[in-house]
């Protein structure tokens, strides 16, 4: 789940796309989900440095925070003969971050808030640790921008190490970093939420039932027959073996190789303890409203710091022993992204936005001002054009129209809007009335109530009701579009 990003990573991708002439949508798919991916490996690459004094280390971490998938391959070999499956077991790996900006920045903020902080708790001279102090409240405050998963996991294992640094060492420091950290999230969070509800549900052990019957992943419905039948027979010590197993599969399936830093799990700092036990602990029990698999993204610090501890476990392994073992961690760690590679590139794309669309939202963009309001059509999920490449707004609901037009529109992507509790399906029907209802005068009453200044639609979907009927003025149509304007 995530927020919208703060002004200052706007204001970034603004600011460099006007003195380079580089388009905002390139910035933000294109250049830099590159940089971040640096950003990514570096972080890991010193927060290493800093948890262990061999020189391997970062570098191992780091080559497991590019490179290393889940056991994922195993199942689909097995299944089809092929190599893939890289969130079989639900977690997505660290390498597909690039494609959900959220995720990565999320990802290389979350392991740079623990390096500062590993500093801040050796840092001798008191001025050096007041500015380590607010580095950290910075960056443990506004995680919850991002992804709120990782202001969740982040807060949280602050919260533990503070508790364990009041009872070992008798200091605040730690607790005093969470409160203020934590304040700071809240003041970010819930301006954007409608604040009535939760957006979790306790539904435990969903993942890995759902991970042992989906056809698409283990498909082992023989699995879940067995144990309904001990349920009902009352037979609570095979439940638990089945339970128990399950869990494993998940454990070790979504680590990979990664699952060589377990050792090193009962020697690492209290906060990555923590953090790791959190981040497999709230999937097992919690599901996200609106999107019930979202939470599955708590997974991916789990998996994120579980290469670090993999990444010093093998640098500590005896040079002669890892001159053999190396290769083969390398080779067992691959198969999952080759076929993630293989899969990406290989299949078409999902959706796609047409070039007259780019015109017109364009067009919108140079020409309407700033506080204009957009109202586009209803999504409608039965909808069916026969594309072999469907067009972005008959694949989902999202905000593409303000996004790409840089204007607001009076209700898009109920999915988020779900998520951060707002009541949105009277603003639904609201559209549905405008688009759909053949009585002039209440979709002429029901457009007003939106007191949106644009009405844009593709001509696949265009309103019942011609706009001009309620004194609407066409302002811009190409073969794919129509705009028109209040007078």
């Amino acid at each position: 789940m995530k927020i919208p990003f703060l002004p200052v990573k706007n204001l970034l991708i603004t600011t460099v796309s006007k003195y380079t002439g580089i388009s905002n949508f390139n910035l933000y798919f294109r250049i830099f989900p590159f940089f971040y991916s640096l950003f990514l490996g570096a972080s890991a690459y010193f927060l290493t440095k800093s948890l262990s004094k061999s020189k391997s280390a970062p570098i191992w971490a780091t080559v497991f925070t590019y490179f290393a998938g889940s056991f994922g391959f195993i199942v689909t070999y097995l299944k089809g003969r092929t190599i893939g499956g890289e969130s079989i077991f639900w977690a997505t790996q660290p390498q597909s971050a690039g494609g959900n900006p959220p995720q990565i920045i999320s990802g290389f903020i979350f392991l740079a808030a623990i390096y500062f902080y590993l500093n801040l708790n050796s840092q001798q001279n008191k001025s050096a640790k007041r500015i380590l102090f607010v580095i950290c409240v910075l960056l443990f405050g506004t995680l919850v921008s991002f992804k709120v998963y990782a202001g969740v996991v982040a807060l949280v294992s602050l919260g533990v190490a503070g508790l364990w640094q009041l009872i070992k060492e008798r200091k605040f420091e730690t607790l005093i970093l969470a409160f203020i950290s934590g304040l700071l999230s809240v003041l970010l969070y819930f301006p954007n939420t409608s604040g009535s509800t939760s957006f979790l549900i306790f539904q435990p052990w969903w993942y890995v039932r759902t991970m042992i019957v989906e056809p698409s992943r283990l498909n082992l419905l023989d699995w879940e027959l067995r144990r309904q039948t001990y349920i009902y027979e009352h037979n609570w010590k095979r439940v638990i073996f089945l339970e128990g197993v399950g869990f494993l599969i998940l454990f070790f399936g979504n680590l990979g190789m990664r699952f060589l830093g377990l050792w090193e799990l009962l020697k690492t700092h209290i906060f990555i303890k923590a953090a790791i036990v959190i981040s497999i602990i709230l999937p097992l029990l919690f599901l996200q409203k609106g999107v019930a698999s979202n939470t599955s993204q708590f997974l991916q610090y789990f998996v994120l710091l579980f290469g670090i501890l993999a990444g010093i476990q093998i640098s500590k392994i005896p040079s002669k022993l890892r001159y053999i073992l190396a290769p083969v961690v390398v080779i067992l760690m691959l198969p999952t992204q080759i076929g993630l590679l293989n899969e990406f590139y290989s299949r078409p794309a999902f959706a796609k936005i047409s070039q007259n669309e780019i015109v017109a939202l364009d067009f919108i963009r140079e020409n309407t001002p700033g506080d204009t309001v957009i109202l586009t059509p209803p999504y409608n999920q039965y909808l069916d054009l026969k594309d072999t490449t469907q067009n972005v707004w008959d694949w989902f609901d999202t905000s593409y129209v303000s996004a790409l037009s840089a204007r607001r529109t009076y209700f898009d992507d109920y999915e988020q809007a779900d998520i951060m509790g707002y009541n949105w399906r009277p603003r639904l029907e609201t559209k549905k009335t405008v688009f759909e209802n053949k009585d002039l005068t209440t979709v002429s009453e029901a457009f007003k109530e939106t007191n949106a200044n644009i009405l844009y639609y593709p001509k696949s979907v265009k309103p019942i009701i011609e706009p001009s009927a309620y004194g609407l003025n066409l302002i811009f149509e190409n073969e794919d579009v129509e705009v028109w304007k209040t007078n």
